[in-house]
Order: structure tokens, then C-alpha cells, then sequence
């Protein structure tokens, strides 16, 4: 049954995958959906990661990562029942962004520095938007508003870290390992070398991805798949910009964002905003899920995760804005 079910799968996906081939070969301007896709990449999210994605292949061959780890043992021992070396997967998820966190998540139990259960864990709130790009992408270029990017990146850290504290009982009697060791931490000789090659090989998938998905998104949307949903949440919420942002965002965060920035700012453009930064997007998932399945790490309580933190991100959102706006 198991494999009659898989051959069906992998034919409903040929099918899929060949018309939206014929689409793309028959269909009108999908090209410049494509270039419009690797320009969006290039002007808000290349500025915000790239850095961001050098430093932590720098730092990742420092051996001060396990001091640092062993630092923050007490703290997420307490917060997330993880060990220290969570806390600096934490770390470089909150100043790196989108899936760095995933990527050291899988990195650290492929070294053997987290348990099964650890590690689930740890990807529940090791998964975090960068403050530059919430802040400078979104808030200072999106919406011309520094001010709002800083609510919306003080939304998403308070709300990861609710996350992590949910996620702390998920098998709680699963005990955290107890400190980092720096025997496991791997030399790199030519660090600048391979830091920058690290990173723009991540930056480029990364871009890759929200091309793929932002081809994907104009596609559904030219055939009229995501049109019903779009007229639905216009008529409950009274704006098209913002019904597209909030479909379009399920898809690629990005684009969700640009298109919800076309409404201006009112009392729940920063809770839906932090509603799709704390789920990603299937873009980000995807990109996340690629680094944790090469670790074995289960990902649906991961998916789980991303679906509570958008629930998470709304609620704090709205006390948010309650304070600010």
C-alpha cells in the first residue's frame, strides 16, 4: 500500500512538474516574474543575509563557540531544556536570519552535541528572520518606517523565544546533555576562503528558493488557484494589498511582506507582518527542512513549530501595536 501511495505521489509530481513546464514555455511574461523574483533577492534579502551568513562561517571556526555555549548553558537549560550549545545555535540564528538557525541545529547533531530530542527542540526556536532584514529590508525599505521595524523584529525575538519555551516540554523528561566540548570543534585553515564559500553558496540557494517560489506563487495566481482565497480575505479584511500579502506570503514571506507594505501601516499590518516572518513561508521551510533532514531531525514537529509561531507572532503583535501605534 505504502508503495502504490509513493508511486502515486511521484506521478502526481511529474504531472505538476511538466505543466509547469508547458506554462512556462507557452505562458506570457513569466521570465520577467523570474528576474522580478532574483531582483527582489538581490535588493532586500542578499544585503540582509550575506553578511550575516560570513560571520557565522567565521565564528563557527573560532573555538570561542564553546566557551560562548557553556556561557549560556544555565540560561536555555532553563528556558528550553537544551544545553548550551543551543544557545548558540540560538545566537546565530537571531543576528543571521533565515535558515542559518536550521543550518546549526543540523550541524551541531550531526557532531553530536544534541540528543534526537534536543535538537527538535532547538529547531522550534533556532528559527528566526535576521534584525537587518526585519528592520532595514522590511521596516526602513518595505514601509519606510524605521520605527516599525524595530516592533516588528522585538515581536518576532519575543516570540521565538515563546516558542522555545513551549517546545521545552516536548518529551521533558528527556534530559539536555550538559555542556559543549571543544574537542568537537572543527579547524578550518584557510578560514577566509571557506567562510566566504559557505556563504555565498547559502545566500545562493537561498535565492534560488525564493525565485522557485515566487515563479510558483505568479503561476497559481495567472491560473486563478489562489484568486478564491484572495477574494475572501478581501472581503473580510477590506483590502486587497493585504489579503494578497497574507496568501502570497504563505508561499514566499518576502513577497507576502512587499505586497502587504502597498497597504500602508494600520493597527494589524505588524501582527499579520509578524505573523509571516514567525511562519516563513514555504520557501523558508523548505529551505530549513532541506538543512534538518540531512541531520535526521524530525521535521513535523518543526512545521508544527513554524505554525504555532505564527499564531505566537499575531498575539504578541497585537500588544504590540496595542503600545506602540
Amino acid at each position: 500500500m505504502t508503495k502504490r501511495l509513493n508511486v502515486f505521489f511521484e506521478g502526481l509530481a511529474f504531472l505538476l512538474l511538466l505543466s509547469f513546464a508547458l506554462i512556462l514555455a507557452f505562458g506570457k511574461n513569466f521570465s520577467a516574474t523570474v528576474t522580478d523574483g532574483i531582483s527582489l533577492w538581490a535588493a532586500c534579502v542578499l544585503p540582509a543575509l550575506f553578511p550575516y551568513f560570513f560571520i557565522t562561517a567565521v565564528m563557527s571556526s573560532m573555538r570561542v563557540t564553546g566557551k560562548l555555549s557553556n556561557k549560556l548553558s544555565p540560561i536555555t537549560k532553563r528556558l528550553f531544556n537544551t544545553g548550551g550549545s543551543t544557545g548558540y545555535a540560538f545566537f546565530t540564528s537571531v543576528i543571521s536570519g533565515y535558515p542559518v538557525g536550521a543550518k546549526t541545529v543540523a550541524d551541531l547533531k550531526n557532531k553530536n552535541l544534541l540528543s534526537d530530542t534536543e535538537a527538535v527542540r532547538a529547531a522550534a526556536f533556532c528559527s528566526t528572520s535576521s534584525p537587518m532584514f526585519l528592520m532595514g529590508s522590511v521596516g526602513s525599505i518595505m514601509f519606510n518606517n524605521a520605527h516599525f521595524g524595530l516592533c516588528l523584529f522585538v515581536t518576532h525575538l519575543l516570540s521565538s523565544i515563546a516558542v522555545g519555551i513551549l517546545f521545552s516540554f516536548y518529551k521533558r523528561k528527556d534530559k539536555p546533555q550538559s555542556t559543549f566540548s571543544s574537542k568537537n570543534d572543527k579547524r578550518v585553515d584557510n578560514v577566509l576562503y571557506e567562510s566566504v564559500y559557505s556563504a555565498v553558496i547559502s545566500i545562493l540557494v537561498v535565492g534560488g528558493l525564493i525565485t522557485v517560489f515566487y515563479l510558483i506563487t505568479e503561476i497559481l495566481t495567472t491560473l486563478g488557484v489562489l484568486t478564491p482565497l484572495v477574494n475572501l480575505l478581501k472581503q473580510l479584511l477590506g483590502d486587497k494589498n493585504i489579503a494578497e500579502g497574507i496568501v502570497y506570503g504563505l508561499f514566499e514571506c518576502t513577497k507576502g511582506l512587499k505586497a502587504l507594505s502597498c497597504a500602508g501601516i494600520n493597527f494589524f499590518t505588524l501582527p499579520i507582518c509578524a505573523a509571516l516572518c514567525g511562519f516563513g513561508g514555504l520557501s523558508v521551510i523548505a529551505q530549513s527542512i532541506s538543512y534538518l533532514k540531512s541531520a535526521k531531525i524530525k521535521t513535523a514537529p518543526f512545521v508544527f513549530a513554524k505554525l504555532i509561531g505564527a499564531v505566537i507572532n499575531f498575539i504578541i503583535g497585537v500588544l504590540v501595536s496595542i503600545i506602540c501605534f
